[in-house]
């Protein structure tokens, strides 16, 4: 599925995107045109923009997940995330921050914890 969404995002929606990193069997890939990042199995997409280290470090974390997770990881994080994504861009909770849903604020809590052991 990783693989199939690498293809869709830089053949066909976003040609500027480049792979920026590859850690391990992580392969990062940083796009120009979309908005907000995604983790797929080995692949890392997150949105090229001013606060892009943070959004990379919370993908970095959703990744974290699907190592712990296995195939559990689209049923229990994957689609509840997108879920809470739709809902938030629709304009509903406008004052809860992102990562106040559950599956979100574990995310930048495994992120942030790899930071920390790497500095």
């Amino acid at each position: 599925m990783g693989l199939g969404w690498y293809f869709l995002i830089t053949r066909l929606l976003d040609r500027r995107a480049q792979k920026v990193n590859q850690l391990g069997a992580l392969r990062v890939i940083r796009y120009q045109r979309l908005t907000g990042g995604v983790s797929l199995g080995p692949f890392l997409f997150y949105q090229h923009s001013s606060c892009g280290y943070e959004m990379l470090y919370h993908e970095y974390g959703h990744y974290r997940q699907s190592m712990l997770l296995g195939p559990l990881y689209l049923p229990l994080i994957g689609l509840p995330s997108i879920g809470w994504a739709v809902v938030k861009k629709a304009g509903f909770f406008q004052q809860t921050p992102y990562t106040a849903f559950p599956t979100e604020r574990w995310a930048d809590q495994l992120a942030e914890n790899c930071v920390r052991l790497e500095n």
